[in-house]
Protein backbone atom coordinates (compact mmCIF):
# COMPACT_ATOMS: atom_id res chain seq x y z
CA UNK A 1 0.00 0.00 0.00
CA UNK A 2 1.61 3.32 -0.78
CA UNK A 3 1.50 5.78 1.42
CA UNK A 4 0.69 9.80 1.24
CA UNK A 5 2.00 12.03 -0.78
CA UNK A 6 2.91 15.52 -0.79
CA UNK A 7 3.55 17.59 -3.14
CA UNK A 8 4.45 21.57 -3.72
CA UNK A 9 0.74 22.55 -3.33
CA UNK A 10 0.19 21.22 -0.19
CA UNK A 11 -1.93 18.17 -1.14
CA UNK A 12 -1.71 14.45 0.19
CA UNK A 13 -2.50 11.69 -2.16
CA UNK A 14 -2.93 8.60 -0.86
CA UNK A 15 -3.29 6.42 -4.25
CA UNK A 16 -6.24 7.51 -5.97
CA UNK A 17 -7.62 9.74 -3.12
CA UNK A 18 -6.67 12.91 -2.75
CA UNK A 19 -7.08 15.99 -0.70
CA UNK A 20 -5.50 19.39 -0.68
CA UNK A 21 -5.93 22.14 2.06
CA UNK A 22 -6.24 22.11 5.63
CA UNK A 23 -7.81 18.99 5.54
CA UNK A 24 -5.01 16.83 3.54
CA UNK A 25 -3.46 15.56 6.63
CA UNK A 26 -7.07 13.78 7.93
CA UNK A 27 -7.90 12.83 4.54
CA UNK A 28 -4.92 10.53 4.31
CA UNK A 29 -5.75 9.32 8.22
CA UNK A 30 -9.35 8.74 6.99
CA UNK A 31 -8.11 6.67 4.06
CA UNK A 32 -5.71 4.95 6.03
CA UNK A 33 -8.65 3.94 8.70
CA UNK A 34 -10.67 3.02 5.56
CA UNK A 35 -7.81 0.59 3.50
CA UNK A 36 -7.29 -1.52 6.80
CA UNK A 37 -10.95 -1.54 7.10
CA UNK A 38 -11.59 -3.31 3.63
CA UNK A 39 -8.44 -5.30 4.42
CA UNK A 40 -9.87 -6.93 7.23
CA UNK A 41 -12.92 -7.06 4.98
CA UNK A 42 -10.16 -8.71 2.54
CA UNK A 43 -8.90 -11.00 4.92
CA UNK A 44 -12.06 -11.97 5.75
CA UNK A 45 -13.09 -12.75 2.03
CA UNK A 46 -10.21 -14.57 1.48
CA UNK A 47 -10.71 -17.16 4.49
CA UNK A 48 -13.70 -18.25 3.25
CA UNK A 49 -12.86 -18.16 -0.52
CA UNK A 50 -9.86 -17.01 -0.98
CA UNK A 51 -10.46 -13.57 -3.34
CA UNK A 52 -7.25 -11.81 -2.20
CA UNK A 53 -4.37 -12.47 -3.93
CA UNK A 54 -0.34 -11.16 -2.95
CA UNK A 55 1.33 -9.41 -5.70
CA UNK A 56 5.00 -7.93 -5.47
CA UNK A 57 3.84 -4.29 -5.22
CA UNK A 58 1.84 -5.32 -1.83
CA UNK A 59 -1.78 -6.24 -1.23
CA UNK A 60 -4.49 -5.59 -4.09
CA UNK A 61 -7.71 -6.26 -2.69
CA UNK A 62 -11.08 -6.23 -5.36
CA UNK A 63 -13.08 -4.17 -2.63
CA UNK A 64 -12.09 -1.11 -4.10
CA UNK A 65 -12.71 0.20 -7.54
CA UNK A 66 -9.84 1.94 -8.28
CA UNK A 67 -10.18 4.48 -4.96
CA UNK A 68 -7.24 2.94 -2.97
CA UNK A 69 -3.45 1.91 -3.97
CA UNK A 70 -4.35 3.01 -7.44
CA UNK A 71 -6.19 -0.35 -7.64
CA UNK A 72 -8.05 -0.98 -10.99
CA UNK A 73 -11.49 -3.21 -11.05
CA UNK A 74 -10.19 -4.59 -13.76
CA UNK A 75 -7.52 -6.51 -11.85
CA UNK A 76 -8.77 -9.69 -10.75
CA UNK A 77 -7.68 -12.91 -9.34
CA UNK A 78 -8.47 -16.08 -10.65
CA UNK A 79 -10.26 -17.27 -7.17
CA UNK A 80 -12.54 -14.03 -7.37
CA UNK A 81 -15.65 -13.62 -9.39
CA UNK A 82 -14.24 -12.04 -12.48
CA UNK A 83 -15.42 -8.28 -13.64
CA UNK A 84 -17.69 -8.91 -16.37
CA UNK A 85 -20.70 -6.59 -15.86
CA UNK A 86 -20.25 -2.98 -17.94
CA UNK A 87 -22.93 -0.41 -18.92
CA UNK A 88 -25.64 -1.77 -20.89
CA UNK A 89 -25.88 -5.01 -18.97
CA UNK A 90 -25.80 -3.81 -15.69
CA UNK A 91 -28.57 -1.43 -16.56
CA UNK A 92 -30.30 -4.13 -17.89
CA UNK A 93 -30.26 -5.61 -14.80
CA UNK A 94 -31.52 -3.13 -12.78
CA UNK A 95 -34.20 -1.82 -14.86
CA UNK A 96 -35.63 -5.44 -14.28
CA UNK A 97 -35.17 -5.27 -10.99
CA UNK A 98 -37.01 -2.14 -10.48
CA UNK A 99 -39.59 -1.41 -13.32
CA UNK A 100 -39.42 -4.46 -15.62
CA UNK A 101 -41.74 -2.73 -17.98
CA UNK A 102 -45.26 -1.32 -16.77
CA UNK A 103 -46.66 -4.61 -15.73
CA UNK A 104 -48.39 -4.07 -12.14
CA UNK A 105 -48.55 -0.30 -12.62
CA UNK A 106 -52.03 -0.48 -14.09
CA UNK A 107 -53.77 -0.04 -10.53
CA UNK A 108 -52.56 3.70 -10.20
CA UNK A 109 -54.39 4.57 -12.93
CA UNK A 110 -57.29 2.56 -11.42
CA UNK A 111 -56.90 4.15 -8.31
CA UNK A 112 -56.92 7.42 -8.94
CA UNK A 113 -57.68 8.14 -12.67
CA UNK A 114 -55.18 9.40 -15.40
CA UNK A 115 -53.78 13.40 -13.96
CA UNK A 116 -52.95 12.04 -10.47
CA UNK A 117 -51.41 8.57 -12.15
CA UNK A 118 -49.23 11.03 -14.41
CA UNK A 119 -48.61 13.98 -11.68
CA UNK A 120 -47.32 10.99 -9.62
CA UNK A 121 -44.72 8.94 -12.50
CA UNK A 122 -43.52 12.45 -13.07
CA UNK A 123 -42.85 13.72 -9.44
CA UNK A 124 -41.97 10.42 -6.84
CA UNK A 125 -39.29 8.94 -9.57
CA UNK A 126 -37.44 12.24 -8.01
CA UNK A 127 -37.95 11.90 -4.40
CA UNK A 128 -38.08 7.85 -3.80
CA UNK A 129 -36.08 6.27 -6.89
CA UNK A 130 -33.43 9.46 -7.20
CA UNK A 131 -32.21 8.97 -3.65
CA UNK A 132 -32.11 5.11 -3.63
CA UNK A 133 -30.15 5.21 -7.17
CA UNK A 134 -28.09 8.03 -6.07
CA UNK A 135 -27.20 6.16 -3.13
CA UNK A 136 -26.55 3.46 -4.61
CA UNK A 137 -24.11 4.69 -7.48
CA UNK A 138 -21.95 6.33 -4.27
CA UNK A 139 -21.76 3.25 -1.84
CA UNK A 140 -21.45 0.90 -4.72
CA UNK A 141 -18.56 2.74 -6.16
CA UNK A 142 -17.21 3.51 -2.80
CA UNK A 143 -17.30 -0.02 -2.00
CA UNK A 144 -17.39 -2.19 -5.12
CA UNK A 145 -17.47 -5.51 -3.67
CA UNK A 146 -20.28 -8.32 -3.97
CA UNK A 147 -22.84 -7.80 -1.31
CA UNK A 148 -24.05 -4.58 -1.90
CA UNK A 149 -26.28 -2.64 1.63
CA UNK A 150 -24.61 -5.89 3.87
CA UNK A 151 -21.04 -4.15 3.51
CA UNK A 152 -22.87 -0.67 3.73
CA UNK A 153 -24.54 -1.20 6.69
CA UNK A 154 -22.14 -3.31 8.36
CA UNK A 155 -18.98 -0.79 7.86
CA UNK A 156 -21.23 1.81 8.89
CA UNK A 157 -23.00 0.21 12.13
CA UNK A 158 -21.10 -3.52 12.68
CA UNK A 159 -22.14 -7.47 12.08
CA UNK A 160 -25.19 -7.45 14.27
CA UNK A 161 -26.98 -4.70 11.75
CA UNK A 162 -24.87 -6.23 8.51
CA UNK A 163 -26.58 -9.44 9.60
CA UNK A 164 -30.04 -8.14 10.30
CA UNK A 165 -30.16 -5.86 6.75
CA UNK A 166 -29.33 -9.41 4.97
CA UNK A 167 -31.96 -11.29 6.70
CA UNK A 168 -34.43 -8.84 5.52
CA UNK A 169 -33.28 -8.75 2.04
CA UNK A 170 -33.24 -12.95 2.13
CA UNK A 171 -37.05 -13.13 3.48
CA UNK A 172 -38.23 -10.33 0.97
CA UNK A 173 -36.02 -11.52 -1.84
CA UNK A 174 -38.20 -15.34 -1.79
CA UNK A 175 -40.97 -13.68 -1.41
CA UNK A 176 -40.52 -11.86 -4.47
CA UNK A 177 -39.02 -14.16 -6.65
CA UNK A 178 -42.09 -16.59 -5.35
CA UNK A 179 -44.41 -14.35 -6.91
CA UNK A 180 -42.86 -14.41 -10.59
CA UNK A 181 -43.95 -18.09 -11.50
CA UNK A 182 -47.43 -16.89 -10.66
CA UNK A 183 -47.23 -13.61 -12.97
CA UNK A 184 -45.51 -16.05 -15.92
CA UNK A 185 -48.35 -18.71 -15.37
CA UNK A 186 -51.05 -15.54 -15.47
CA UNK A 187 -49.50 -14.40 -19.15
CA UNK A 188 -49.32 -17.51 -20.11
CA UNK A 189 -53.09 -18.00 -19.52
CA UNK A 190 -53.35 -15.18 -21.45
CA UNK A 191 -50.82 -15.97 -24.25
CA UNK A 192 -52.97 -19.58 -24.70
CA UNK A 193 -56.33 -17.88 -24.44
CA UNK A 194 -57.51 -20.08 -21.66
CA UNK A 195 -58.69 -18.99 -18.23
CA UNK A 196 -56.92 -21.15 -16.23
CA UNK A 197 -54.04 -23.41 -16.47
CA UNK A 198 -53.80 -27.09 -15.72
CA UNK A 199 -51.75 -28.13 -12.62
CA UNK A 200 -49.39 -29.59 -14.15
CA UNK A 201 -48.73 -26.67 -16.61
CA UNK A 202 -49.17 -24.08 -13.87
CA UNK A 203 -46.61 -26.17 -12.01
CA UNK A 204 -44.72 -27.16 -14.58
CA UNK A 205 -44.06 -23.55 -16.24
CA UNK A 206 -43.05 -22.84 -12.57
CA UNK A 207 -40.37 -25.26 -12.49
CA UNK A 208 -39.03 -24.81 -16.19
CA UNK A 209 -38.78 -21.25 -15.29
CA UNK A 210 -36.58 -21.54 -11.76
CA UNK A 211 -35.00 -23.96 -13.73
CA UNK A 212 -34.02 -21.84 -16.50
CA UNK A 213 -32.91 -18.93 -13.89
CA UNK A 214 -30.77 -20.91 -11.99
CA UNK A 215 -28.56 -22.58 -14.98
CA UNK A 216 -28.22 -18.59 -16.20
CA UNK A 217 -27.35 -17.70 -12.78
CA UNK A 218 -24.90 -21.26 -12.48
CA UNK A 219 -22.96 -20.00 -15.66
CA UNK A 220 -22.11 -16.33 -14.48
CA UNK A 221 -23.56 -12.98 -13.70
CA UNK A 222 -22.50 -11.83 -17.61
CA UNK A 223 -24.67 -14.36 -19.29
CA UNK A 224 -27.23 -12.89 -16.53
CA UNK A 225 -26.36 -9.28 -17.68
CA UNK A 226 -26.56 -9.83 -21.04
CA UNK A 227 -29.79 -12.22 -20.75
CA UNK A 228 -31.45 -8.78 -19.19
CA UNK A 229 -30.15 -6.79 -21.99
CA UNK A 230 -32.36 -9.32 -24.39
CA UNK A 231 -35.37 -9.44 -21.66
CA UNK A 232 -35.31 -5.48 -21.76
CA UNK A 233 -35.83 -5.15 -25.39
CA UNK A 234 -37.98 -7.61 -25.84
CA UNK A 235 -40.14 -5.81 -22.97
CA UNK A 236 -39.72 -2.31 -24.53
CA UNK A 237 -40.85 -3.47 -28.44
CA UNK A 238 -44.61 -3.73 -27.57
CA UNK A 239 -44.57 -0.51 -24.92
CA UNK A 240 -42.73 1.46 -28.06
CA UNK A 241 -45.29 0.78 -30.65
CA UNK A 242 -47.99 1.40 -27.69
CA UNK A 243 -46.40 4.98 -27.19
CA UNK A 244 -45.38 5.80 -30.68
CA UNK A 245 -49.31 4.53 -32.30
CA UNK A 246 -51.26 6.37 -29.00
CA UNK A 247 -49.23 9.46 -28.32
CA UNK A 248 -50.86 11.18 -31.88
CA UNK A 249 -54.13 9.73 -31.25
CA UNK A 250 -54.49 10.79 -27.72
CA UNK A 251 -56.69 13.83 -26.06
CA UNK A 252 -54.83 15.62 -24.05
CA UNK A 253 -58.25 16.51 -22.01
CA UNK A 254 -58.44 12.57 -21.12
CA UNK A 255 -54.78 13.66 -18.91
CA UNK A 256 -56.02 15.79 -16.76
CA UNK A 257 -59.42 13.85 -15.68
CA UNK A 258 -59.13 11.90 -12.04
CA UNK A 259 -61.49 10.55 -10.17
CA UNK A 260 -62.21 13.08 -7.52
CA UNK A 261 -61.16 12.95 -3.66
CA UNK A 262 -64.01 11.12 -2.34
CA UNK A 263 -63.49 8.00 -5.00
CA UNK A 264 -60.16 7.90 -4.94
CA UNK A 265 -58.22 5.19 -3.36
CA UNK A 266 -55.00 6.95 -2.19
CA UNK A 267 -54.05 3.90 -0.39
CA UNK A 268 -53.50 1.91 -3.70
CA UNK A 269 -52.58 4.71 -5.45
CA UNK A 270 -49.64 5.39 -3.46
CA UNK A 271 -48.56 1.79 -2.49
CA UNK A 272 -49.17 0.87 -6.20
CA UNK A 273 -46.70 3.84 -7.09
CA UNK A 274 -43.91 3.29 -4.39
CA UNK A 275 -43.44 -0.32 -4.79
CA UNK A 276 -43.41 -0.10 -8.88
CA UNK A 277 -40.33 2.31 -8.44
CA UNK A 278 -38.01 0.75 -5.76
CA UNK A 279 -35.27 -1.70 -5.59
CA UNK A 280 -32.28 0.36 -6.99
CA UNK A 281 -30.25 -0.97 -3.95
CA UNK A 282 -30.21 -4.28 -4.94
CA UNK A 283 -27.77 -3.61 -7.72
CA UNK A 284 -24.99 -2.77 -5.61
CA UNK A 285 -25.08 -6.68 -4.54
CA UNK A 286 -23.09 -7.52 -7.77
CA UNK A 287 -20.78 -4.54 -7.75
CA UNK A 288 -17.80 -6.91 -6.94
CA UNK A 289 -18.35 -8.08 -10.47
CA UNK A 290 -18.60 -4.77 -12.27
CA UNK A 291 -15.98 -3.59 -14.94
CA UNK A 292 -14.83 -0.06 -13.97
CA UNK A 293 -17.33 0.62 -10.86
CA UNK A 294 -16.59 4.00 -10.58
CA UNK A 295 -17.76 4.96 -14.59
CA UNK A 296 -20.52 1.95 -14.67
CA UNK A 297 -22.70 2.58 -11.91
CA UNK A 298 -23.68 6.01 -12.68
CA UNK A 299 -24.14 5.74 -16.05
CA UNK A 300 -26.23 2.47 -15.74
CA UNK A 301 -28.23 3.46 -12.83
CA UNK A 302 -28.84 7.07 -15.36
CA UNK A 303 -29.57 5.07 -18.08
CA UNK A 304 -32.09 2.28 -16.11
CA UNK A 305 -34.03 5.97 -14.55
CA UNK A 306 -34.66 6.91 -18.28
CA UNK A 307 -35.88 3.79 -19.54
CA UNK A 308 -38.17 3.00 -16.06
CA UNK A 309 -39.03 6.82 -16.64
CA UNK A 310 -40.24 6.48 -19.97
CA UNK A 311 -41.91 2.78 -19.98
CA UNK A 312 -44.12 3.75 -17.47
CA UNK A 313 -44.97 7.45 -18.27
CA UNK A 314 -45.12 7.20 -21.89
CA UNK A 315 -47.34 4.50 -22.46
CA UNK A 316 -50.20 5.02 -19.46
CA UNK A 317 -50.22 9.16 -21.59
CA UNK A 318 -50.59 7.22 -24.95
CA UNK A 319 -53.66 4.85 -23.76
CA UNK A 320 -55.97 6.25 -21.28
CA UNK A 321 -57.71 8.02 -24.25
CA UNK A 322 -58.95 4.64 -25.47
CA UNK A 323 -59.41 3.15 -21.87
CA UNK A 324 -61.74 5.76 -20.02
CA UNK A 325 -63.38 3.38 -17.83
CA UNK A 326 -60.65 3.51 -14.87
CA UNK A 327 -62.13 0.80 -13.12
CA UNK A 328 -60.80 -1.48 -16.06
CA UNK A 329 -57.10 -0.83 -15.49
CA UNK A 330 -56.58 -3.64 -13.11
CA UNK A 331 -53.65 -6.49 -13.17
CA UNK A 332 -52.79 -7.40 -17.13
CA UNK A 333 -54.59 -5.06 -18.78
CA UNK A 334 -51.86 -3.96 -21.00
CA UNK A 335 -52.95 -6.75 -23.47
CA UNK A 336 -56.55 -5.45 -23.75
CA UNK A 337 -55.39 -1.62 -24.23
CA UNK A 338 -53.11 -2.57 -26.95
CA UNK A 339 -55.12 -4.35 -29.32
CA UNK A 340 -57.61 -0.75 -28.82
CA UNK A 341 -54.50 1.50 -29.50
CA UNK A 342 -53.48 -0.70 -32.45
CA UNK A 343 -55.89 -2.66 -33.80
CA UNK A 344 -56.09 -6.63 -34.19
CA UNK A 345 -54.49 -8.73 -31.37
CA UNK A 346 -50.87 -8.91 -32.73
CA UNK A 347 -49.66 -5.72 -30.65
CA UNK A 348 -51.76 -7.27 -27.40
CA UNK A 349 -49.89 -10.82 -28.45
CA UNK A 350 -46.46 -8.63 -28.05
CA UNK A 351 -47.99 -7.60 -24.88
CA UNK A 352 -48.07 -10.86 -23.37
CA UNK A 353 -45.15 -12.04 -24.74
CA UNK A 354 -43.28 -9.08 -22.80
CA UNK A 355 -45.22 -9.84 -19.99
CA UNK A 356 -43.77 -13.33 -20.39
CA UNK A 357 -40.04 -11.50 -20.48
CA UNK A 358 -39.98 -9.62 -18.05
CA UNK A 359 -41.18 -12.12 -15.31
CA UNK A 360 -38.56 -14.67 -16.54
CA UNK A 361 -35.92 -11.15 -16.64
CA UNK A 362 -36.97 -10.25 -12.92
CA UNK A 363 -37.13 -13.26 -11.59
CA UNK A 364 -33.42 -14.02 -13.62
CA UNK A 365 -32.17 -10.56 -11.92
CA UNK A 366 -33.31 -10.49 -8.50
CA UNK A 367 -31.70 -14.38 -8.35
CA UNK A 368 -28.53 -13.19 -9.14
CA UNK A 369 -28.75 -10.05 -6.34
CA UNK A 370 -30.30 -12.01 -3.80
CA UNK A 371 -27.74 -14.88 -4.26
CA UNK A 372 -25.02 -12.14 -3.58
CA UNK A 373 -26.16 -10.36 -0.72
CA UNK A 374 -25.94 -14.15 0.84
CA UNK A 375 -22.59 -14.43 -0.85
CA UNK A 376 -21.19 -11.17 0.42
CA UNK A 377 -22.52 -12.01 4.01
CA UNK A 378 -20.34 -15.08 3.96
CA UNK A 379 -17.66 -13.22 2.85
CA UNK A 380 -17.59 -11.08 5.92
CA UNK A 381 -18.10 -13.82 7.95
CA UNK A 382 -21.93 -13.12 8.90
CA UNK A 383 -23.13 -16.67 7.56
CA UNK A 384 -21.07 -19.89 7.17
CA UNK A 385 -18.33 -19.15 4.84
CA UNK A 386 -18.99 -22.70 3.02
CA UNK A 387 -21.96 -20.41 1.86
CA UNK A 388 -18.95 -18.75 0.03
CA UNK A 389 -17.57 -21.49 -2.16
CA UNK A 390 -17.21 -20.47 -5.68
CA UNK A 391 -17.88 -22.78 -8.75
CA UNK A 392 -14.50 -24.11 -10.01
CA UNK A 393 -14.91 -23.15 -13.74
CA UNK A 394 -17.61 -20.37 -13.54
CA UNK A 395 -16.43 -18.65 -10.35
CA UNK A 396 -20.13 -18.00 -9.34
CA UNK A 397 -21.74 -18.58 -5.93
CA UNK A 398 -23.25 -21.83 -6.40
CA UNK A 399 -24.53 -22.45 -3.23
CA UNK A 400 -25.61 -19.13 -2.66
CA UNK A 401 -27.68 -19.64 -6.32
CA UNK A 402 -28.94 -22.79 -5.05
CA UNK A 403 -30.38 -21.75 -1.23
CA UNK A 404 -32.05 -18.65 -3.32
CA UNK A 405 -33.55 -20.95 -5.93
CA UNK A 406 -34.83 -23.47 -3.63
CA UNK A 407 -36.55 -21.18 -0.98
CA UNK A 408 -38.02 -19.73 -3.86
CA UNK A 409 -39.59 -22.98 -5.12
CA UNK A 410 -40.79 -23.57 -1.25
CA UNK A 411 -42.36 -19.89 -1.26
CA UNK A 412 -44.25 -20.89 -4.36
CA UNK A 413 -46.71 -22.66 -2.23
CA UNK A 414 -47.70 -20.40 0.52
CA UNK A 415 -50.57 -17.60 0.28
CA UNK A 416 -49.03 -14.39 -0.85
CA UNK A 417 -51.66 -11.80 0.57
CA UNK A 418 -49.89 -11.15 3.98
CA UNK A 419 -46.74 -12.15 3.33
CA UNK A 420 -46.32 -9.04 0.41
CA UNK A 421 -47.38 -6.74 3.08
CA UNK A 422 -45.21 -8.04 5.77
CA UNK A 423 -42.01 -8.02 2.62
CA UNK A 424 -43.17 -4.26 2.24
CA UNK A 425 -43.10 -2.82 5.80
CA UNK A 426 -39.20 -4.91 5.76
CA UNK A 427 -38.12 -3.29 2.38
CA UNK A 428 -38.92 -0.16 4.27
CA UNK A 429 -37.11 -0.87 7.74
CA UNK A 430 -34.14 -2.13 5.41
CA UNK A 431 -33.77 1.36 3.07
CA UNK A 432 -33.86 3.41 6.26
CA UNK A 433 -31.19 1.61 7.56
CA UNK A 434 -29.17 1.70 4.23
CA UNK A 435 -30.11 5.66 3.98
CA UNK A 436 -28.58 6.08 7.44
CA UNK A 437 -25.24 4.13 7.01
CA UNK A 438 -24.96 6.71 3.64
CA UNK A 439 -24.73 9.40 6.38
CA UNK A 440 -22.44 7.64 9.09
CA UNK A 441 -19.77 7.02 6.51
CA UNK A 442 -19.87 10.40 4.82
CA UNK A 443 -19.55 11.45 8.88
CA UNK A 444 -17.00 8.63 9.38
CA UNK A 445 -15.04 9.36 6.61
CA UNK A 446 -15.88 13.22 5.55
CA UNK A 447 -12.50 13.60 3.86
CA UNK A 448 -12.47 11.14 1.22
CA UNK A 449 -12.71 11.70 -2.33
CA UNK A 450 -15.42 9.08 -3.50
CA UNK A 451 -15.53 8.36 -7.12
CA UNK A 452 -19.02 9.52 -7.62
CA UNK A 453 -19.92 11.52 -4.83
CA UNK A 454 -23.94 12.71 -4.04
CA UNK A 455 -24.04 16.29 -5.10
CA UNK A 456 -23.79 19.52 -2.10
CA UNK A 457 -22.01 17.56 0.12
CA UNK A 458 -23.49 16.82 3.61
CA UNK A 459 -26.74 19.27 2.76
CA UNK A 460 -26.70 17.29 -0.14
CA UNK A 461 -26.70 13.72 1.29
CA UNK A 462 -29.40 14.73 4.36
CA UNK A 463 -31.55 16.02 1.67
CA UNK A 464 -31.46 12.67 -0.34
CA UNK A 465 -31.73 10.65 2.91
CA UNK A 466 -34.95 12.91 4.54
CA UNK A 467 -36.77 12.07 1.23
CA UNK A 468 -35.85 8.39 1.26
CA UNK A 469 -36.96 7.64 4.53
CA UNK A 470 -40.02 9.88 4.11
CA UNK A 471 -41.30 7.93 1.41
CA UNK A 472 -40.22 4.27 3.35
CA UNK A 473 -42.45 6.05 6.72
CA UNK A 474 -45.54 6.55 4.13
CA UNK A 475 -45.27 2.86 2.70
CA UNK A 476 -45.29 1.67 5.91
CA UNK A 477 -48.56 3.20 7.18
CA UNK A 478 -50.15 2.29 4.04
CA UNK A 479 -49.56 -0.98 4.77
CA UNK A 480 -51.29 -1.50 8.07
CA UNK A 481 -50.91 -2.18 11.77
CA UNK A 482 -51.21 -5.81 10.67
CA UNK A 483 -48.46 -5.73 8.92
CA UNK A 484 -46.13 -3.94 10.88
CA UNK A 485 -46.61 -6.26 13.83
CA UNK A 486 -46.00 -9.23 11.24
CA UNK A 487 -42.78 -7.57 10.33
CA UNK A 488 -41.70 -7.29 13.96
CA UNK A 489 -42.40 -10.61 14.59
CA UNK A 490 -39.64 -11.50 11.01
CA UNK A 491 -37.46 -8.65 12.66
CA UNK A 492 -37.37 -10.90 16.12
CA UNK A 493 -36.45 -14.14 14.32
CA UNK A 494 -33.38 -12.24 13.34
CA UNK A 495 -32.42 -10.82 16.23
CA UNK A 496 -32.37 -14.58 17.75
CA UNK A 497 -30.98 -16.09 14.46
CA UNK A 498 -27.60 -13.59 14.86
CA UNK A 499 -25.81 -14.97 17.85
CA UNK A 500 -26.80 -18.77 15.96
CA UNK A 501 -24.77 -17.96 13.25
CA UNK A 502 -22.27 -15.66 15.14
CA UNK A 503 -21.89 -19.61 17.41
CA UNK A 504 -21.89 -21.49 13.71
CA UNK A 505 -19.45 -19.39 12.77
CA UNK A 506 -16.83 -19.24 15.89
CA UNK A 507 -17.28 -23.69 16.09
CA UNK A 508 -16.12 -23.49 12.43
CA UNK A 509 -13.54 -21.32 13.21
CA UNK A 510 -12.21 -23.03 16.26
CA UNK A 511 -12.40 -26.68 14.15
CA UNK A 512 -10.25 -24.86 11.64
CA UNK A 513 -7.47 -23.48 13.92
CA UNK A 514 -7.52 -26.87 15.41
CA UNK A 515 -6.74 -28.98 11.88
CA UNK A 516 -4.30 -26.49 11.27
CA UNK A 517 -2.19 -26.79 14.05
CA UNK A 518 0.90 -28.97 14.27
CA UNK A 519 2.19 -30.39 17.23
CA UNK A 520 5.59 -31.64 16.99
CA UNK A 521 7.21 -34.10 19.66
CA UNK A 522 10.33 -34.22 21.09
CA UNK A 523 11.91 -37.99 20.68
CA UNK A 524 14.21 -37.08 23.76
Amino acid sequence: MSKPENDNKGSLKYGSFEASGPHAREAAEQVGELYSRISVLSSQQKSSSCSVSIHSDGPKDNSVDGTLDGIDSDDVVDSSPPRTLGVFQLAGLMYLVTAGGGYGLEPVVQAAGPFPALIGLLIVPWVWSAPQALMTAELSTLYPRDGGFVVWVEEAFGNFWGFQVGWWNFFGSLVDNALLPRLFSDYLKIFLGVSHLSIWLSWGGGIFLLLFCFILNYRGLEIVGWASVIFVVIVAIPFAILTLVGLPQSDPKVWLQWRGQRDTNWSLFWATLLWNLCGFDSAGTCAGEVKSASKTYPAAILLSCAMGLASFLLPVAACVTFAQDWDEWNDAFWPVVANRVVGGTWCGTLITLGGLASATGMLNSLMATSSRALYGMATTQLLPPELAVLHRTYKTPVRCIALVAIGTALFSVLSFEKLVEIDSVLYCIKEMLEFMALIRLRYKYPHVSRPFEIPGGLTGVWLCCSSGICCCVLMICLSGLAAFFSAMSMILIGFMLYPLAHWWIAKHEEAQMKESNVVVFDES
